[in-house]
């Protein structure tokens, strides 16, 4: 947790000497694999991935005009559903790139694609939704993205939507099987 807070750190203190992106711009960050992020057969294990495309989004955030729009208004991004295709494993002390390519957005929700890459190849491939917070409750997307440039909806592709379609009844059913009978 101290090198995940360590390099978050970093993009927030980097955002300043680094040129200025667009919200729904295309991003590369090149990363090695370290010996903490692999598993006994010396591969990435499963848990990092999701690590890596969260240094991405808070470079985006950071270095875009997102930072003060949440900022001022106290707002927290959040997550709301991720998946990932694993392709090819990436080996211990190899160099991969993560490319975050944000696909479209709606009235509560950014969708982001992810690609690992090596060596022109894709190795996995992350697919999220985020959302804004404030006090527990999801904050109007809209002014947000008006505020930062953004004059139109961008629908996501269709494969992504499908993705995430049953997130709210697989989250209702989870919540049915807790209740005391």
């Amino acid at each position: 947790m101290i090198y995940y807070w360590c390099s978050i750190l970093k993009i927030l203190v980097l955002r300043n000497l680094q040129s200025e992106v667009k919200y729904d711009q295309t991003i590369r960050r090149s990363f090695r694999v370290g010996l903490f992020d692999c598993d006994g057969l010396r591969v990435m294990t499963a848990a990092k991935y999701p690590i890596y495309m969260d240094f991405v989004r808070w470079e985006l955030i950071a270095r875009s005009k997102l930072f003060n729009a949440i900022v001022k208004r106290g707002l927290a991004p959040t997550l709301g559903s991720q998946k990932i295709i694993y392709r090819k494993p990436l080996k211990i002390w190899s160099k991969f790139d993560v490319v975050l390519k944000s696909v479209g957005m709606d009235d509560k929700w950014i969708y982001h694609v992810h690609y690992f890459e090596q060596e022109n190849e894709v190795k996995a491939i992350g697919i999220t939704r985020a959302l804004i917070w404030k006090r527990n409750v999801p904050t109007a997307l809209t002014d947000i993205m008006k505020e930062v440039g953004a004059t139109e909806k961008t629908v996501p592709p269709s494969w992504v939507l499908k993705i995430f379609e049953d997130d709210k009844e697989i989250i209702e059913h989870a919540n049915h099987l807790k209740q005391p009978k």
